[in-house]
């Protein structure tokens, strides 16, 4: 049923919003066989609704049909009314699919809109959908030591369990037990957050005497901070560590859906689980509505004081990320010129000019770490700032075989 699934999606995408300043109204199609043909749906609803044909003009002209017989046709009729509620429902007889839309409840505005799709394609992708919510949540140790201190590492956008990776290995082999939280990284962060509070409620209700400390990056520390500082909070944390948090929000907010296209195609290749339905159901950008730098939920969330209880660090970043990566560019030629080639003359001063241009690449410092700027990091009530020479990604993960540049300031607070 998946390769129908595409063209009943751009088919609902390109009539219901036109189809929301209609009448309350309710169709029929002919099936031919149990089977719905999509450009006769198209050519009905254009009819019924008295749509203009620039409305449906993208849909592609091909002889695509949707079987409606047995459990496929079932799941995705009940994908579609799951999706829409009853702004829009669907039921079949032997011969005709039966529509019912009431304009006044179908989505409105983008947020609406993603959420009725999610819906949607977790409810026509049950196997997905399972696969992908078992990575979601508190993922706990085997065993907890009540009486040791728990790190809790959480990951920013676009990243996952895999992200935390690093820094988990480092804690581990200083005695640390770590846990991760790993949540839908482009879903409303509100949305994150009250998924947090119910793991963290968990746990306190399991492990009540259990000393937490929390190790963020990025857009996690401002999940972290809604759970702290809100009306949620359930206890406990001792350390609050946030590496690069977008406090005052981000400007590459615009790159979200390349930055999604670059994490799900390293999944795809990668992990054998990974499903196209997972780029919808992950959240489809809403995390950038709130990483606007006037967005509500940071104005909300600015408007908190600090946990009184909680000692806060913040480790950011001067190295804009563009940097490295200039510096990786330049090493390429350098590889070709490296070996017998250098012993010309020329090649070997070449290969320095190189060298030298990396390394001023390397140690230029700035006033971002590429995502964040310093002064977005800073944070009201936290004297406890530290900047170090580092990027946005070389903060939390190894880069070029180094341990995350933020380790030092990790494990000297930890350890106090």
């Amino acid at each position: 049923m998946h390769k129908r699934l595409p063209a009943f999606c751009i088919f609902l995408c390109l009539c219901l919003p036109t189809a929301a300043f209609a009448a309350r109204w309710d169709v029929s199609v002919p099936l031919q066989d149990g089977r719905l043909d999509i450009i006769e749906l198209r050519d009905t609803l254009q009819s019924a609704l008295h749509l203009s044909p620039a409305a449906v003009e993208n849909l592609p002209e091909f002889g695509l049909t949707v079987d409606l017989r047995g459990a496929s046709g079932w799941l995705l009729m009940r994908a579609v009314n799951d999706g829409l509620g009853n702004a829009f429902h669907l039921s079949a007889t032997n011969d005709a699919l039966n529509i019912s839309i009431d304009p006044e409840k179908l989505p409105r505005g983008w947020q609406q809109s993603c959420d009725a799709l999610n819906r949607f394609t977790q409810t026509a992708t049950p196997d997905a959908t399972a696969r992908q919510i078992r990575r979601f949540g508190l993922h706990l140790p085997q065993t907890v030591d009540s009486h040791a201190p728990l790190v809790i590492l959480i990951h920013g956008l676009d990243g996952d369990c895999a992200s935390c990776a690093d820094l988990a290995s480092l804690l581990q082999r200083k005695g640390y037990q770590t846990a991760t939280f790993a949540y839908p990284a482009e879903r409303p962060l509100e949305e994150n957050a009250e998924l947090l509070a119910r793991h963290m409620r968990a746990l306190r209700e399991q492990f009540p005497d259990v000393r937490v400390d929390l190790v963020t990056e990025s857009m996690g520390g401002l999940i972290a901070r809604r759970y702290v500082e809100g009306p949620d909070y359930a206890g406990g944390v001792d350390r609050f560590i946030l590496i690069a948090p977008p406090n005052a929000g981000s400007s590459w907010i615009g790159a979200g859906f390349i930055l999604k296209l670059i994490a799900n195609a390293g999944a795809w290749k990668n992990d054998p689980d990974w499903s196209p339905a997972w780029m919808i159901t992950e959240g489809i950008c809403q995390e950038s509505q709130d990483l606007h730098p006037k967005s509500d939920f940071l104005q909300n969330l600015n408007a908190h004081p600090r946990r009184p209880d909680v000692r806060y660090t913040i480790i950011a970043g001067d190295r804009p990320a563009a940097y490295r990566y200039e510096a990786n560019l330049l090493a390429i030629p350098g590889e070709f010129m490296d070996g017998a080639a250098s012993q010309y003359w020329g090649v070997r001063q070449a290969l320095a000019a190189i060298a030298n241009q990396q390394q001023r690449l390397l140690s230029r410092s700035g006033a971002d770490d590429g995502p964040v700027t310093l002064r977005s990091a800073r944070l009201a009530g936290v004297a406890d700032f530290v900047a170090v020479p580092a990027d946005h990604l070389a903060l939390f993960e190894s880069v070029n075989g180094q341990p995350p540049a933020a380790w030092p300031v990790i494990e000297d607070r930890l350890a106090h």
